[in-house]
């Protein structure tokens, strides 16, 4: 050995830590003393406690052999990290010349020009923060490729980070530093995950010059060992990076999940996200190009694993429905068991959203007439290395040999001019895969491009990274961003009875208040748009799931209500995977749905429980979804009653009063802006007293609204003579066949209404509406009647007291079979027209401030505090000392 005198102002440190290989160190220390760079470069050598005085002679020897390249440092064993930590602290405590440390092992070795290379591509990229080699192994001889862009979301599950690697001095000066809790392994791992958690990023560097030495017993061989609780250890430290949220983001950002090919335009959409700033547009060839270079080079390349066909005027009607995201996730999920889907869009009956799925051999045919066509990534790969396309040609045959899927979505024409829309999406998908197969790029098949095995085994497999979190389940290809506010709201199904009103009502409140909104059916392929749905809710989608079941007796059983056996012990994951990307989602009445709120709690959503209504078995006691509630109340973030009286039974229930925002129900629908609710008033006060009384019944025609009673009114009012003219409108929404015997009312019933203006005109023509439930909770139909002028008798149930002053705004009696007092009142207001105008005014009043604006206020406000407490990412403080 030989001192070679060079500058006191070295720019590359690299820092070798040593613990019992001292015989393999000096190697190690020669590949570095060996370096042909245009730089000065400083070795330092870290004895980590080694117990071989051999390993101090080498130390010392280097030291005193080269005084101005070499450093020894000696400390207590502290491990790996470290010893590395304390060879960064003291090269940037004692040299500030140095902008990047090299990280080499002591049984490692380095090609003379590893450090030229790696610092000039260090210096040539701003944007690069370390530079990591392929694994060149010697011993056990083997080499890995991890070409190719650097990708976090692949480094989040495989280690593709040699900590052999260059890195900049401003990440440690960020506070980045080596794990000493990693004393098993993958301290390396951790390391470059810590500095991409700070922003930073790698870059790949081809024969870098890293040459790893490789036996069948080794640290790396214990680390694998100790694989599980490491893979723990990382979870807990990284959480936020493997949040699925994070995962899809960067999906987005670094490997698009679709390629969206639009025939009419002759361009791709590259997205996991349609709508996220993330997506690229980009032309046919560039397009073929990316396809080809990911087939030929896998490892280093990638392309959108899934095509996905469709005219831009079919994806503008898509998104336009809110039903785009949706889409692509049914048509993934479908993928899973087939080659090829197509989903057919078709004018539909007015009012109403439908999906239904096709099935039997003769509609094989149908996929020629899809409106969106997609082909599994597996197939694509083997129809490009087809010698032949026959098979795959008869797609658009009579009798398809791939495995078809095909759904149907049935929208109004309220939503979309379905005539317009193009149904050649099979034939355009054909052609672009014949387009590639004709590419000249196809020949480099024939040829091996690369010697070393592919390292980055996920490369075009990033889709299913996030998928690990659901069981394999596709995840919403839905992105969000740091000030997202995505608000889901479950409803089991749509057809806007009370609790879908409510959710409808409060998704306007809060898309006024700056949230996005979005309609989640669980248990239903259908649904009712309101001629203002757009107003409420930003998107919609189906679970479609067939093994979610809704209710149903299970094996547990809380306070005599029985919990789904699906809530307890089903498979969650494709309820979750559809969820797991909102900031907040409401379960209205969702029953088994409740299951999976812990584990959305988990993922950082805020989880709410909406509640209304008690339902009661025959025999009176309450059961239903408010008890299920209950049991799930630990993965409940807050509980939002429609009324004070469900407020004090939650209290009374044990659910801390922290955790409940009343959100106190206003009237279900807006009026149009043609009718004024005062006018209204004075039409009422101008009606003859000489006009039979207008009693109207509006609702459900069930057991629960008391249907049974309400016939029985009705035939006694005709009895008694009673100057009453009847309206009912509704239908039997719930199906309870038990609720008049003879099957018929004693006056035919009207169809439901929905459009506000038809409900206004009902409500502004009634001077009495009647209602005869057996329970409710806070009913809209009071709150419409009031506004309205129309006074309220009713029975007392649920929280209709809240709002109804028995003699003043209407008329109350105790719930009973008796309908005596019904028909009392109904004589009373029929004879006294005065008293009819008086508690009509003063119910019309107390309405007058009752608004989904001030009654979302408190709710509003308790999901602008922060966040309660979620597992969270700690940022770790390696900054201690080395002794």
């Amino acid at each position: 050995m030989r001192d070679v005198a060079e500058p006191a102002a070295p720019r590359v440190a690299i820092v070798i830590p040593v613990f019992r290989h001292s015989g393999l160190v000096i190697e190690a220390l020669e590949s570095a003393l060996a370096q042909e760079a245009p730089f000065p470069i400083l070795v330092a050598l870290v004895n980590d406690g080694c117990p071989y005085p051999e390993t101090e002679e080498v130390g010392l020897a280097y030291a005193r052999a080269y005084p101005h390249r070499v450093i020894y440092l000696r400390k207590p064993n502290g491990g790996l990290a470290s010893a590395r930590n304390h060879g960064i602290r003291t090269v940037l405590d004692r040299y500030p010349s140095v902008d990047a440390i090299y990280f080499l092992d002591a049984d490692n070795r380095l090609r003379p020009q590893a450090m030229a290379r790696a610092m000039a591509t260090l210096d040539a990229d701003p944007d690069a923060d370390w530079i990591y080699p392929s694994i060149d192994m010697f011993g056990l001889p083997s080499a890995w490729d991890y070409s190719g862009p650097y990708s976090l979301l692949q480094h989040s599950t495989i280690n593709i980070c040699e900590a052999g690697s260059l890195v900049r001095r401003k990440v440690f000066e960020d506070g980045v530093f080596f794990d000493q809790s990693f004393r098993l392994g993958w301290e390396d791992w951790d390391f470059f995950l810590s500095a991409a958690r700070s922003g930073f990023r790698g870059k790949y560097l081809e024969d870098f010059g890293f040459r790893y030495r490789k036996r069948p017993e080794s640290m790396l061989m214990e680390a694998d060992r100790e694989a599980a609780q490491l893979q723990g250890d990382m979870a807990q430290k990284h959480k936020l990076l493997f949040a699925p949220r994070e995962l899809v983001r960067l999906e987005a950002d670094e490997a698009p999940r679709y390629a969206i090919y639009m025939p009419d335009r002759a361009e791709l959409l590259h997205c996991v996200d349609p709508d996220d700033d993330s997506t690229r547009v980009v032309d046919v060839e560039t397009h073929i190009r990316q396809v080809w270079q990911a087939q030929v080079l896998p490892g280093a390349n990638s392309a959108p694993p899934f095509t996905v066909v469709m005219h831009s005027a079919v994806l503008a009607c898509l998104r336009s429905a809110g039903l785009l995201h949706w889409a692509l996730w049914k048509l993934e999920g479908q993928l899973e068991s087939a080659h090829v889907v197509g989903l057919h869009i078709s004018q539909g009956t007015p009012g109403r959203v439908e999906i239904a799925d096709i099935s039997g051999v003769e509609n094989k045919s149908r996929i020629r007439q899809a409106a969106v066509a997609a082909i599994s990534p597996k197939l694509l790969t083997e129809v490009l290395r087809d010698p032949v396309s026959d098979w795959i040609d008869t797609v658009l045959s009579a009798n398809p040999k791939p495995r078809i899927d095909q759904s149907e979505l049935f929208l109004p024409a309220s939503v979309a001019d379905t005539d317009r829309l193009h149904r050649d999406a099979t034939s355009s998908l054909l052609q672009l895969i014949h387009s590639l197969r004709a590419s000249p790029y196809r020949v480099a098949l024939g040829q091996d491009w690369q010697w070393r095995s592919n390292g980055a085994t996920l490369r075009n497999l990033e889709y299913m990274i996030p998928r690990k979190r659901f069981s394999g389940q596709p995840v919403y290809p839905r992105v969000t961003r740091d000030t997202s506010r995505n608000m889901g709201f479950l409803l089991p199904m749509a057809e806007f009875a009370g609790v879908e009103r409510v959710a409808y009502n409060i998704a306007k409140a809060m898309r006024a208040r700056g949230w996005s909104t979005h309609a989640m059916l669980l248990d239903t392929g259908s649904i009712k748009i309101l001629p203002d749905w757009q107003d409420a809710f930003d998107s919609l989608g189906f679970l479609s799931d067939p093994d979610f079941r809704l209710g149903g007796a299970g094996p547990q059983n809380f306070l005599g209500s029985p919990i789904s056996d699906w809530a307890v012990s089903g498979s969650h994951d494709k309820v979750i995977s559809m969820l797991h990307w909102l900031d907040c989602v409401i379960n209205f009445h969702g029953g088994a749905v409740a299951g999976t709120m812990g584990q959305l709690r988990r993922l950082g959503v805020r989880t709410v429980n909406s509640l209304h209504v008690h339902d009661l078995t025959r025999f009176g006691r309450p059961t239903g979804n408010t008890h299920v509630g209950l049991a799930y109340e630990h993965a409940f973030d807050l509980f939002a009653p429609c009324s004070e009286a469900m407020a004090s039974w939650l209290r009374g229930m044990g659910v801390p009063r922290q955790k409940i925002v009343t959100v106190p129900n206003a009237p279900g629908f807006d009026l149009p802006d043609s009718i004024q609710a005062a006018d209204a008033l004075t039409r009422r006060r101008d009606r003859s007293a000489d006009k039979p009384l207008r009693a109207l019944f509006i609702g459900r025609l069930d057991r629960q609204k008391g249907v049974d009673r309400l016939d029985a009114l009705i035939r006694a009012s005709k009895s008694r003579r009673l100057p009453v003219d009847w309206r009912v409108i509704g239908s039997s929404v719930m199906g309870d066949s038990r609720s008049l015997p003879g099957g018929n009312l004693a006056i035919s019933p009207e169809a439901p209404l929905s459009d506000p203006a038809d409900l206004a005109a009902a409500y502004d023509w009634a001077d009495v509406v009647v209602m005869l439930s057996r329970y409710e909770g806070l009913p809209l139909t009071v709150l419409e009647a009031m506004r309205s002028g129309a006074v309220v008798i009713s029975t007392d149930v649920g929280a209709i007291s809240e709002v109804v002053q028995d003699g003043k705004t209407g008329i109350l009696f105790p719930d009973s079979e008796d309908i005596t007092p019904a028909l009392d009142a109904l004589e009373l207001l029929s004879g006294d027209r005065d008293r009819l105008r008086a508690m009509s005014a003063s119910g019309f009043e107390d309405m007058l401030s009752r608004t989904w604006q001030t009654a979302t206020q408190a709710f509003s406000d308790a999901l602008e505090q922060p966040t309660p407490p979620v597992p969270t990412d700690p940022l770790k403080d390696d900054r201690n000392d080395d002794t």
